[in-house]
Formats: C-alpha cells, structure tokens, sequence
C-alpha cells in the first residue's frame, strides 16, 4: 500500500458524489483542489481546500488545479437525463476527459481515479446509450494514455448511487411515494445493484492507492442485489404508508409512462419520469463487485435501508 494521499484534485466537487468525496479526503488529511463550474456553498478550511472555478474545457483553469496534484478525482460530467444535448455530453464527457487527461500529463499527476458508469459496459447484452457511449470513449482514452505509461488511471463503474442528496430515477420513486402518486408494482419486478456514495467513495480511495488497480476497470456495488418492488416496499414502509393488496399491471405503467413521456418533450420537462423510468421498472441490471473485492480488499458497509432515513429526512426538509 502507498503513502497516504497528499494533494488531489476533485473535479465535479459540489456534485452529489463530489461533495461526500471531498468530506472523506480532507478526513484523511489531504490537501484538495475542490474544481468545479460553481462555487461550492460549503466551507472547508482554506488551508485544507482550494476551490477552482471553471469549465472541464478551460484548459488554463484545468492546468492551474492540477499543479502540485498527486491524483486526480475525475467526476465532473453531464448525466444522463430523459432528454439530453448529445452533443453537449460528448463534448463534456469526452472532450473534457481529454482535456484533463494532458493537462494532467503536463503536471505530473501520478493517477487518474475515472468515475464512469456501470452503462459504459458494452459486454452487456442491451445497447450502450448515448451516456454510456460518452463514458466508455472517456475510459478508452484514459486508459490508452494508461497502457503508454503516460500517466496511471483506474476506472471505477458505479451503478445507481444512493445517499443524502441523489438524483435519478431511484430519487423520483422515493418522491412519487411520497406524494402518492406511485403505483404499486407487480411481482416479480426487475432486479438492480445499487451503491452509497460512502462505500463508491471507499473505493475511490482503494483506487487511489493500490498499485495494482493501475491500468484497471471496477464496478462498484454495495454488494447486494435488490428489486423493484422490494424498493417500492421498503420505502412505503419507511414512510408509514400501508401496502396495497393489489398491483399495477405492466400495460398500465407503460402506457402511463408513454403518456409521461410525450407530454414531457412538449413541455421541455426535464427528467420527468418517462419510458426510461418504465425501463429501469422492468429491466433487470444486476452487476458484480467481485474483481473490487478480490484485488484491491473493497469491503462495502451500507445498504439503501441504511441510508432511507436520512434521505426522507432532507427530503421533508427541503419542502
């Protein structure tokens, strides 16, 4: 194992994942460069934590973040939303990858910690959507610069991220529930892997410093496989709600979501629950953290039960 982490840079810093990442390394005692396109509303002691302000594309703010950085925590990017700017995704996703790669190559930056996403694996048997197209040209291109000894990189694949301040599908059931507005799924439902973002930060760590993880592609889980309505049944319960003694016949939820859908592109919603919310209802996406596991000792701690109160808790707060 490697000396402890000393100064690192996090881009993506005021994101969901970005803001608990910066948290546990300044635990740690690191130094960090916190990059990100707004200024973070949180304040770490000045001495601990230096904000950069800028876009990924902005190649002088990216050569300024990365002078005297050890390792990089690459997590900005643009997500995957119901209806998204294709182009502006590559251009974020990809391009500004890229650019941080040479600037991070012109620094001296040991390592390159990549946040992809599990949808950027295209051994999957269902075709790579725009985002996971973007993510696993970013990977290839890392990792390129990896296999020429240019620079260290680790990818990280995470799946659905839970924790206080989500986003996505997984937030829109909790707050559909919470309305009552969500129909009760039917049995069986699709099964998924989800993650913390305390135990995705763990790793991210694990990566950081194992030097075998050089060169390497992990995908991070909890280590648990859930189901739809498993989900939908703890979270009623959390909330107090009795649990219908009837469920909503598939159809019925696809035509829903279609009209959802349809009505979402006339009125320029953004991440309205949707046909990709009626597909994430009957797909299964089940992953595996074995290889994390093996090689570099992952040892996930957290569940989605876990985490629920605190979830709901923000939630009624912010209302």
């Amino acid at each position: 194992m490697q000396a402890p982490l000393r100064t690192v840079l996090v881009t993506g810093a005021t994101g969901f994942i970005g803001r608990s990442l910066v948290q546990r390394l300044l635990e740690r005692r690191c130094r960090v460069h916190a990059y990100s396109r707004q200024q973070p509303d949180y304040g770490p002691d000045e001495g601990d934590c230096l904000a950069f302000q800028g876009d990924i594309l902005d190649a002088a703010a990216l050569a300024q973040a990365c002078a005297g950085v050890d390792t990089i925590f690459h997590l900005a990017a643009y997500a995957h939303v119901n209806q998204h700017d294709e182009a502006l995704m590559r251009a974020t996703n990809v391009d500004g990858t890229r650019c941080l790669l040479e600037a991070a190559i012109a620094a001296g930056v040991r390592r390159i910690v990549f946040f992809s996403s599990a949808l950027a694996d295209a051994s999957r048997p269902e075709p790579l959507t725009a985002y996971g197209r973007a993510k696993h040209d970013a990977e290839a291109l890392l990792l390129a610069a990896s296999h020429a000894g240019a620079i260290e990189v680790v990818c990280l694949r995470p799946v659905n991220v839970y924790g206080l301040g989500m986003k996505g599908n997984l937030l829109g059931m909790v707050r559909l529930l919470q309305r009552g507005l969500f129909p009760p799924l039917p049995v069986p439902s699709a099964s998924l892997s989800l993650v913390g973002n305390r135990d995705l930060c763990e790793a991210a760590l694990l990566a950081a410093e194992s030097p075998r993880a050089d060169g390497q592609i992990y995908t991070v889980t909890d280590g648990k496989t859930y189901t739809m309505k498993g989900l939908e049944l703890t979270i009623r319960r959390a909330l107090g709600r009795p649990v219908p003694g009837w469920s909503m016949p598939l159809p019925l939820i696809w035509c829903g979501a279609a009209g959802v859908e349809v009505l979402s592109r006339v009125l320029r919603l953004r991440n309205a629950p949707g046909l990709r919310s009626y597909q994430a209802l009957t797909t299964d996406k089940v992953f595996s953290c074995e290889k994390l596991q093996n090689e570099l000792g992952y040892n996930p701690a957290g569940s989605f039960a876990d985490e629920l109160p605190g979830i709901l808790s923000q939630l009624h707060q912010k209302h």
